[in-house]
């Protein structure tokens, strides 16, 4: 069983979204204030969940920092378009500094290492924002690498820039400056949700196997079997309570994930979140709506 958990969702949105949350979200979110990240024109606000992990609304107020800076491992997002873009694991028992050392070892380990897709991680660079409150929060941050590998895929398929494998976020205060997940009135939401049950992650058809490889290295978790391995389902924990998650791999099939791919690129493209109740009419798995950012976010029983 793999020590690495889910730690957040970055949804990108714009300013006057981030101002006025629309009521997909106010209706079956509670909504925390964030704050200022130093250093960038950046702000968040958030849904926290009682399995200790949170759905981060992410908004540049001003210019995004240029790609060149390498001590702001957010300027990835700056060329990106508003919707899910990233998430975040982490690993609450070790450092981020034996985390990045264990999962490079991976992706060096012959004969497969990286599965000839382009990807390292580089060293965990120090974050830090100030809460409402006035209370300072830190972490550090460690970022995939990328390079041109033997199976790296065409710059057509990263469309507004390359995100198709997650980063990873340790903190080094306390966890719950961060995510108050013991906070009831923060975890208790209109919808029911209680935490992440799946990040799901679009991948061409013919580099199914290769990704499954590398997300395999990169979690520290084997794909559960299944009669044909399409999609690949690897075991994530979470950092509070013993609920197990899953990071979900497959291949761009229909017609919705085609289009979806070659609009926003290969990398992360819905978000499964476990409820507490079934949805109207006793479904078990439900979009929060049919267009838009709340058609990639589902809830499930």
């Amino acid at each position: 069983m793999t020590s690495t958990q889910h730690d957040h969702i970055v949804l990108l949105v714009d300013t006057s979204y981030f101002e006025n949350l629309p009521s997909w979200v106010t209706d079956n979110f509670t909504v925390t204030q964030g704050g200022y990240h130093d250093g960038q024109a950046s702000r968040n606000k958030l849904v926290i969940f009682a399995d200790g992990s949170y759905l981060e609304f992410f908004n540049w107020y001003d210019t995004p920092p240029s790609l060149d800076d390498e001590n702001l491992p957010m300027r990835f997002w700056g060329s990106k378009r508003p919707g899910l873009i990233d998430f975040a694991i982490t690993d609450t028992s070790h450092s981020a500094e034996e985390s990045v050392d264990a999962v490079n070892e991976r992706l060096s380990e012959e004969p497969i290492s990286d599965a000839g897709l382009g990807i390292k991680f580089g060293k965990p660079v120090a974050g830090s924002r100030k809460k409402g409150d006035g209370v300072e929060i830190a972490w550090k941050v460690t970022r995939p690498e990328f390079f041109q590998g033997e199976k790296t895929p065409s710059q057509e398929l990263f469309v507004d820039g390359r995100v198709d494998v997650p980063f990873f976020c340790h903190d080094t205060t306390k966890r719950t400056d961060r995510v108050p997940f013991t906070d009831e009135k923060k975890t208790t939401h209109p919808c029911g949700a209680t935490g992440i049950a799946a990040c799901e992650v679009l991948v061409p058809g013919d580099l199914l196997a290769e990704y499954a490889s590398l997300y395999s290295k990169i979690i520290g978790s084997k794909a559960e079997p299944s009669d044909d391995q399409r999609p690949y389902t690897f075991d994530i924990g979470v950092p509070h309570g013993s609920q197990r998650a899953a990071v979900v791999v497959r291949a761009a099939e229909s017609e919705r994930d085609v289009r979806h791919m070659h609009s926003r690129g290969i990398g992360f493209s819905d978000l499964v979140l476990t409820t507490s109740s079934a949805g109207p009419g006793g479904n078990q798995r439900r979009p929060l709506g049919s267009e838009g950012i709340e058609s990639t976010i589902w809830l499930e029983r």
